[in-house]
C-alpha cells in the first residue's frame, strides 16, 4: 500500500513541474530513487500505472552515498554497515538515502 501513495506524489510532482513548464499532457517521468527507501519498484510501477496508465514511469535506483567525517572519504555505502571504506570510522554521514527526486518529465 506504501507505492500507490509513493506513486500519487510522484505524479504530484510531475503534474506541478509541467504546468509549471506549460507542458500539456504527460508522456513519461523519470526518477531517482534512494536504495534504502524500502520501496518495492515492480510494485511501485504497477501501482504507479493504475493512476496515470498512459505515462511510463522509469525509475534509476540510487546507491546511498556517504562522506566520511574522520578522513573526507566520499563513497558508496554497503547494505548494513556504515564504516568509512577508507578508514573505517563510523562517523558517516548518509546522503540520498531515502530521496525520491523528480529527474525529467517528457510531454507529447
Amino acid at each position: 500500500m506504501h507505492e500507490i501513495h509513493t506513486a500519487k506524489n510522484i505524479l504530484h510532482m510531475a503534474n506541478a513541474e509541467a504546468t509549471a513548464r506549460g507542458l500539456a499532457t504527460i508522456s513519461a517521468i523519470r526518477v531517482r530513487i534512494g536504495a534504502w527507501t524500502g520501496i518495492d519498484i515492480e510494485h511501485l510501477k504497477h501501482d504507479f500505472q493504475t493512476v496515470a496508465p498512459n505515462v511510463r514511469l522509469d525509475v534509476e535506483l540510487v546507491e546511498p552515498a556517504a562522506h566520511c567525517e574522520d578522513c573526507g572519504a566520499s563513497f558508496e555505502a554497503a547494505p548494513g554497515t556504515l564504516r568509512c571504506s577508507k578508514c573505517g570510522s563510523s562517523r558517516v554521514m548518509l546522503k540520498q538515502k531515502r530521496d525520491i527526486e523528480l529527474v525529467s518529465v517528457e510531454a507529447i
